[in-house]
This record gives structure tokens, sequence and C-alpha cells, in this order.
């Protein structure tokens, strides 16, 4: 079992739209997936799709209001098994931090209890880093996907967060998300990107799709309802990337 943390340094990166098509297209290449919610936003049941937010799920098992956060999963159409976050007030939400911060593995034993095959996968979207929830992913996770637009300012948060990433988890790899390549600065800031993080592997560039918001209003992937556009060959690309690599972090924890 491997485990894979979706984080960005930005706002609305589209982490977790991200995270949900990465493990459904996961599923559909036959792995075993649980994907994760461990973002207060509480919104990754949405896109895998739930009807409405998880009312529980994760956070109260962190802050004692329930003792097995594996009673509230569940299994959508493609198999993927999903722990919501759940909702939670203001003060649960402190109460949440309280126990991370107290707690440095919480996160990790947590994922630990999980009965997947050698060839599963644990999927994890995570609030903006840097957070409590998001540094436990990381320090949990075998490969970090982080999410960066090609924009000026969410290329710098980047780069300044990138050593504290690197140190939380070894395999640290770019996802370039929204990219436009008919605008030139987008361009430059690649170029500056790659730069500034020194040769970091760049795991996939997803165009923008405009086909994307709509096919989540109507219940769908925009992988099925526009699949011969850029963006749904580009996610593709990005799960045919994580499927190759997953054996090759087998093979390096075995050595």
């Amino acid at each position: 079992m491997k485990t894979i943390a979706v984080i960005s340094t930005t706002g609305g990166a589209g982490r977790t739209t991200l995270a949900a098509t990465l493990a459904v297209l996961l599923a559909r290449r036959g792995r075993d997936v649980v994907a994760i919610d461990f973002d207060p936003q509480n919104m990754l049941g949405a896109w895998l799709g739930l009807d409405a937010l998880a009312p529980h799920g994760i956070a109260h098992a962190l802050t004692g209001a329930s003792h097995a956060w594996h009673a509230h999963t569940w299994r959508n159409d493609d198999g993927v098994l999903f722990v919501p976050h759940g909702q939670v007030t203001l003060d649960e939400a402190a109460a949440c931090d309280t126990q991370l911060a107290a707690q440095p593995q919480w996160l990790e034993n947590a994922i630990a209890e999980i009965a997947l095959p050698e060839s599963g996968v644990v999927v994890i979207d995570t609030p903006r880093y840097p957070s409590r929830q998001a540094q436990q992913a990381a320090r949990a996770a075998d490969l970090v996907l982080c999410v960066c637009p090609p924009d000026p300012a969410a290329c710098a948060a980047f780069v300044a967060h990138l050593p504290a990433l690197r140190e939380a988890c070894g395999d640290v790899r770019v996802v370039v998300n929204r990219l436009n390549p008919a605008r030139e600065m987008q361009r430059d800031v690649l170029a500056m990107l790659r730069a500034a993080a020194g040769g970091l592997p760049v795991a996939q560039r997803i165009h923008m799709e405009a086909a994307l918001p709509e096919a989540f209003a109507r219940g769908a992937w925009v992988i099925d309802e526009a699949p011969h556009t850029q963006a749904s060959h580009d996610l593709h690309g990005l799960a045919q990337h994580v499927d190759a690599r997953l054996p090759e972090i087998e093979a390096s924890i075995a050595a």
C-alpha cells in the first residue's frame, strides 16, 4: 500500500478536483483506492458522488467524538472507498489542530489501520499548505503531488515552501494545473518555476478546460463527458505517471 498526498501552497489551485480524479482513474486501472478527505472544507465527497456534504468523518475520530473513523466510509460507483472529513464547527476545527499538534503521527497511524493489498493506494486531499493536516499528510506520504497554477504568486509560494515539503517527504513532484499556453506570462512563469525549483520533476501539466465545471454540475467526470479534450488527456497522463511511479517507490523502499 502506498500513500499519495495532494497538496497546494495556494488556495483555488484545483487540488480537490485533481485528488478526486486521480483516485477514480487509479481505481479504473484496477488498483484498490482509498480517498481520505483531510481538508476541513469537506468537499472531496461532492466530487466523488455524494449529494450532500458528509456530516461525520475522520475529524470526529480525531476529536474523540467518534471512536471509529472507518465507520463513516462510503464507496462510489468507480469503487473508490471514500473517508470524509465531516462537518466541523470552528471550535471543533481548533480541537482538531490541537490534537494534530500533540500527535504528529496521528494520520500515519490511522492510515496503517487500512487493510489494503500491496498494490493499493491511499490518496489524501488536504487544506492549503502549511497547515497541520497538510504537514501530517506529507509526512505520511510516499509521494507528494504539489498542485501549482502557472501564476507568479502561486509559484513564489510553492518555491518558498518546497524545502519544508522535501523535508517531510523525499518524493515531491509538481502538477502544473489550469495551464493556458496561449498566455505568454504563463510560459515565463513555468520557466521561472523550473529554475527556482532546481529540476524538481513535473508529474504533469493539466490544461485549462471549460467543460470541467459543467461536468461537475451534472455529477459527471470531464474525462467521460469530454474524453478527447487536452485536459482529459492530461488527467490520464497524471494517473499513468503515478501508476508507473508506485512500483519504483516500492523498489526504493525495499532497497
